[in-house]
């Protein structure tokens, strides 16, 4: 008898992986005023390409990803944020006929409902052969959990029954290896009649077109949903690692596999013959989640001024405590417009260089007196980086001294505020703080340093060891024959 032939729907993948393919440098901001984050990740992009990112909501909602100059093929989108829980999220890679996408990924404990998982393919109706509205697919959906992996099908309607007469029906997920065009092997969960002994419904290894060429390696488990038109299914992922072939084939650092939906009519004559399936694609297995998180703010380091006239740019150091990355980096040159700032790597768990481009109007020209760097994580805490021009000069190299680079984290504080510092030659430096009256509260440091970056902190205590009372203070920062003063708000 003809079960079942796989292969047809298969999307090649064209050359092997290293490292993933898709979605690489994923990264976000903290918590925007609005609860939204921003989150960015490098894929392609261009004429024919589109790309969306994926996240749980009223069911699973999309948000078109747009190009932006950032990392070397960057797209952004801003969407909820992670407030009262860790949230999942996804993507969608669309490049003419071809399709990829990663599932937004069922909480592990979790009994999901068809909307919880994320639509693979939507399907025209009518188009199905045989007649039988019951086999013609509409849409399927899949998606995947640390231990199972899921798919809805939904149906034109009439239910999902497994037979009629001496007619019986499948209903199935095909799994594939995706970078293979006609495969000698396929796996499916199939939802169909029950033969003890023959087939039944279950998890298959799939060899050839005949019942002899069926071999059951785990079992499936079947929810309908008829106000829908929905069929459930979901399988153990173990029982696929657990086979052989599918071992030879996955890889779990670029774990992705070839899907697509089915329905058959079988019949004792003509054995099992296609009716209807749905565009296929290639489903990554990649788990990717925000947890809440209370914000710390991000610091700015080591702000230097290179190069000369066409090959003139600044560059700063940005360091952010929580991973995340900046939707605010630009500089300013004397009250003007800002400039912006753009990363030179991208992984926000160390320290990130930003740099201008190069030759912007102010350091090709030499024509600024101060400068001030701006970075934000969340549109609503920013922190500030200054520095005014000295004239010096080294060779082709002109650095910019102020005084002194400064920053200060967190602001407002409590209770300790660390004070970055960033001298560009050796010299005497003071750091004093002072009240809103302009009294003396205490002396940081006094005294000489080395070039170079250093770093002060602050517990809200004065001179005597007493800890202040909360409200505004002032850091008074003098080196170099200048002075720079930075507010400070102390919060008990």
């Amino acid at each position: 008898m003809r079960i079942m032939a796989l292969a047809i729907w298969l999307i090649v993948l064209g050359s092997e992986a290293h490292g993933y393919t898709y979605w690489n440098d994923m990264r976000h901001s903290s918590l925007l005023p609005d609860n939204s984050i921003t989150l960015r990740v490098e894929n392609p992009s261009g004429p024919g390409v589109q790309n969306f990112l994926l996240f749980a909501g009223s069911g699973i909602q999309e948000a078109a990803m747009t190009p932006i100059i950032d990392g070397p093929s960057t797209v952004s989108a801003t969407v909820s944020g992670p407030v009262a829980a860790l949230r999942y999220y996804g993507f969608r890679l669309i490049q003419g006929a071809e399709l990829d996408l990663l599932p937004v990924r069922i909480a592990d404990g979790i009994d999901p409902v068809p909307t919880d998982l994320t639509q693979l393919a939507a399907d025209p109706a009518g188009d199905a052969l045989f007649g039988y509205t019951n086999l013609d697919l509409v849409d399927c959906h899949v998606s995947f959990s640390g231990t199972r992996l899921f798919a809805a099908l939904k149906n034109a309607g009439g239910g999902f029954p497994v037979s009629q007469g001496l007619t019986f029906f499948g209903y199935l997920l095909g799994i594939a290896n995706p970078a293979l065009a006609d495969p000698d092997t396929v796996f499916a969960l199939m939802h169909t009649y029950n033969q003890p002994g023959i087939i039944s419904p279950g998890l298959y290894r799939v060899t050839g077109t005949g019942l002899g060429n069926l071999t059951k390696i785990g079992n499936v488990t079947v929810q309908q949903y008829p106000a829908t038109n929905t069929l459930m299914l979901s399988c153990n992922i173990a029982d696929l690692m657990a086979d052989p072939y599918f071992q030879s084939w996955y890889d779990p650092a670029e774990p992705t596999l070839g899907l697509a939906a089915f329905t058959q009519r079988i019949t004792l004559l003509g054995g099992a013959a296609e009716s209807d399936r749905t565009p296929g694609g290639r489903c990554s297995l990649r788990d990717f989640s925000i947890v809440p998180f209370a914000n710390r703010i991000p610091t700015l380091t080591n702000l230097i001024f290179e190069g000369t006239g066409s090959e003139a740019l600044a560059r700063i150091d940005y360091q952010d405590p929580d991973g995340h990355c900046p939707v605010v980096a630009e500089i300013a040159f004397d009250g003007g417009a800002p400039y912006p700032m753009y990363p030179q790597t991208l992984d926000y768990t160390s320290t990130v260089a930003y740099a201008t481009e190069a030759g912007i109007e102010p350091l090709a020209n030499d024509s600024w007196t101060s400068a001030v760097v701006r970075f934000s994580d969340n549109l609503s805490d920013t922190v500030e980086c200054e520095a005014t021009t000295t004239g010096v000069s080294d060779g082709d190299t002109r650095m910019h001294a102020g005084p002194i680079c400064v920053s200060i984290s967190p602001n407002p504080f409590n209770p300790v505020a660390s004070i970055e510092y960033l001298m560009p030659a050796a010299g005497d430096l003071r750091v004093e703080i002072y009240d809103v009256r302009g009294g003396l509260v205490r002396t940081l440091l006094d005294g000489a340093v080395n070039s170079g970056s250093g770093r002060l902190t602050w517990n809200g205590r004065n001179a005597q060891g007493s800890p202040v009372s909360s409200g505004l203070y002032f850091c008074r920062i003098t080196a170099l024959g200048r002075m720079e003063v930075k507010k400070l708000l102390f919060i008990r």
